[in-house]
């Protein structure tokens, strides 16, 4: 009974330093976007919209050490994203101690007179820093090559539909070739010579029966050679 109390003490403990150590950071982030904004305001001290959107972009540092945090505690991958986050972390602590130093010091001169220049940019590394951790993210990768995968497979889909119209057209085409063979020799065959000799006399003589008004006789004998009769 007593380990599992100290066990359930040591939890609470540990629990309550996380909790402590978060707070640190987001005090720290915070006490450097506040000091961030003293500077806007010598800039936009007249322009009360200007300083309310410099007010929103110089607490994007607050965010990102936010997001860094949870996303370290909870949601980052092992690997390249980690290793990422490390990285903007370190640089989210260097921008926040040069904007601190900036408010403090009057003159300006040197690396500080460069660094003046650079800070107002510095919502805009906020925005680089965890858009880099977040497109890291091997999930979004997967999710990525998924769609490459599907868009692959249309592609494919398409090519296969693309070789089936192109091979029923052939199909149709050799069909028609063989069609007007055939019709040739149809044609030239002795039945269809005759049938068309017949079909020739009898327009013949229904123009001339048009022309002359008169029909013309009826020649039996030659019907009866056509149609094999004696």
């Amino acid at each position: 009974m007593k380990m599992i109390e100290e066990s359930a003490s040591l939890k609470a403990t540990r629990g309550f330093a996380k909790i402590l150590a978060v707070g640190i950071v987001l005090s720290v982030a915070a006490f450097s976007d506040i000091m961030y904004i003293q500077e806007m305001q010598k800039v936009f001290s007249k322009d009360p919209t200007l300083l309310l959107f410099c007010y929103l972009g110089a607490f994007t540092s607050f965010a990102a050490i936010g997001y860094l945090l949870l996303g370290k505690s909870a949601v980052f991958a092992p690997g390249g994203q980690m290793l990422a986050s490390w990285i903007v972390f370190a640089a989210e602590l260097i921008i926040a101690t040069m904007n601190i130093i900036l408010v403090f010091d009057s003159t300006h001169t040197g690396f500080l007179a460069a660094w003046a220049f650079i800070s107002p940019a510095t919502p805009v590394f906020h925005m680089v820093g965890v858009a880099l951790i977040f497109f890291l993210d091997p999930e979004l990768k997967e999710k990525h090559r998924d769609m490459e995968l599907q868009s692959k497979l249309r592609q494919a889909d398409r090519d296969y539909d693309h070789a089936v119209a192109l091979a029923r057209v052939e199909v149709k085409r050799k069909h028609l070739e063989f069609t007007m063979k055939e019709l040739g020799t149809a044609i030239n065959s002795s039945e269809s010579q005759a049938r068309i000799s017949q079909h020739a006399h009898s327009m013949n003589d229904g123009l001339l029966t048009e022309m002359s008004g008169r029909a013309m006789p009826k020649d039996d004998d030659s019907n009866d050679r056509y149609y094999g009769r004696r």
